[in-house]
């Protein structure tokens, strides 16, 4: 997997929610994988405050195109996890459907306190 350079993870930083949930569908293509946080207790799971329009509240899973970016964000949400990862194998034939009945949604590439897109998980 890649690493960011200090000038490309500063870029993605400044870049909005539509343009980090494209890069990291992007990237996640291409490296073949992307990366979750991991704590004791397993995948880090964030609770959504908006409701869909049946009342419904979804859990999300945040996820990262790089490893940086997970650790970044691990560190501004005072989170006690490190990035694991995810190939895109596993993600496409173990998590997407599991998720689904789960009522989970992927947060794209959480950073700092700025928001993020939310969808459904899809396959890769």
């Amino acid at each position: 997997m890649s690493e960011l350079t200090q000038k490309e993870f500063e870029a993605v930083l400044a870049l909005n929610a539509d343009y980090r949930q494209a890069m990291f569908l992007r990237v996640a293509k291409e490296q073949q994988g992307f990366y979750i946080l991991i704590d004791g207790e397993g995948p880090v799971i964030l609770d959504d405050t908006e409701e869909d329009e049946n009342g419904t509240l979804y859990s999300v899973l945040p996820v990262w195109s790089h490893a940086e970016l997970a650790e970044a964000y691990a560190k501004s949400a005072s989170i006690d996890a490190k990035p694991q990862l995810v190939s895109v194998k596993a993600w496409n034939e173990s998590w997407v459907e599991s998720f689904k009945d789960q009522k989970l949604l992927v947060g794209f590439m959480p950073v700092e306190d700025k928001d993020f897109a939310v969808d459904d998980p899809v396959a890769l």
